[in-house]
């Protein structure tokens, strides 16, 4: 028993640093970039929310974002660059990520417009719109980060 005590110990504490240097690092960030952690968020909620939904046999169907595998992409695009920018110049940084965002942003509104996320009639759903709000809000925070920041 005393072992199974001691392993659960190791790994508590083991958790434990892990988190303080995570908020440790967190704590380091300027302020841009704790908006764009938090906007991670709200990515997941994007990703997870229906976009729209369509009434049919006395029922609401709703409609999943067919485009919410690139939103994790987007996500990760953001992290990978945060933790290589000690070896990336930071307008690299802001180009891809701001085009990453402006792309699948494009893809969503685009997808409304053709009406191509249901053949039947659709409304949109809050979804729809955190899906059009957090791309902005990385691109956005991208921007003023690389302008206040940038050059440190």
């Amino acid at each position: 028993m005393d072992i199974i005590i001691d392993l659960l110990k190791t790994i508590l504490s083991f958790v434990k640093r892990i988190l303080d240097r995570l908020l440790n690092r967190f704590m380091e960030l300027n302020i841009f970039e704790k908006v764009l952690i938090i906007n991670t968020l709200l990515a997941f909620f994007a990703i997870i929310l229906p976009v729209a939904r369509y009434f049919i046999f006395e029922t609401w169907f709703y409609i999943n974002n067919p485009l919410a595998v690139y939103m994790i992409a987007i996500v990760i695009i953001i992290y990978v660059l945060h933790y290589l920018s000690d070896y990336l110049s930071p307008l690299i940084q802001l180009a891809v990520k701001s085009l990453a965002n402006l792309y699948y942003m494009g893809w969503v509104i685009y997808i409304h417009l053709s009406r191509e996320l249901s053949r039947a009639p659709y409304e949109l759903t809050a979804g729809y719109y955190l899906n059009i709000a957090v791309p902005v809000i990385f691109t956005v925070f991208s921007a003023l980060s690389f302008l206040f920041y940038g050059r440190e």
